[in-house]
């Protein structure tokens, strides 16, 4: 639950580093999702695969290069939650996904923030992602790519993902909240 010795307070690490960029393709992405040329789309879906593959990187890297630090913790579902959230708002707002999706996205994600940062505030220990979250946000993601590609063929997957998604993201909530429950009761 707290940063292993030796990295603790190094910040400028390559799997932070990562989890930076991911946070700056956020603009890029949502520039492109707003923009009225055909080709943004692509070019949008690009980028998210990018993003997916540094999300993939980030952790592989750190536990690889012995590179585990605090600051990884906490930025790298940041990063996830700061780039789903604002493509989802993007296409939550275009009518491309549900509004009551978005808002279960929205919701879940500024609830599980507030709960982490209310544990490391009282209790001193940073909650790492749990496998749940880590699902959730892969499967939102993919549910969100199927989105921005927009190929009528693929609705059976469109609507399959988005089911998944909802699943996982009540489950990993009610996963977060007993952790938060439990670590907040300990002395």
């Amino acid at each position: 639950m707290t940063s292993r010795p030796g990295v603790g307070g190094r910040i400028w690490t390559l799997s932070n580093g990562l989890s930076f960029m991911r946070v700056l393709l956020v603009y890029p992405i949502t520039l492109c999702l707003l923009s009225e040329d055909p080709g943004s789309r692509i070019t949008a879906a690009g980028l998210i695969l990018l993003a997916g593959a540094t999300d993939f990187l980030d952790g592989l890297l750190a536990r690889k290069l012995d590179q585990v630090s605090d600051l990884g913790k906490i930025i790298d579902p940041i990063a996830d939650k700061i780039g789903i959230g604002a493509v989802a708002v993007v296409l939550g707002l275009s009518g491309a996904i549900p509004l009551w999706f978005l808002a279960a996205v929205l919701v879940r994600d500024l609830l599980i923030f507030a709960g982490g940062m209310m544990v490391q505030r009282v209790k001193g220990v940073i909650l790492q992602s749990t496998m749940t979250g880590k699902w959730t946000a892969g499967c939102v993601a993919t549910y969100i790519l199927v989105v921005v590609i927009n190929q009528p063929a693929w609705s059976l997957l469109r609507d399959a993902l988005e089911a998944a998604s909802v699943v996982l993201m009540v489950t990993s909530f009610v996963i977060y909240a007993r952790r938060f429950s439990s670590v907040m009761r300990a002395s």
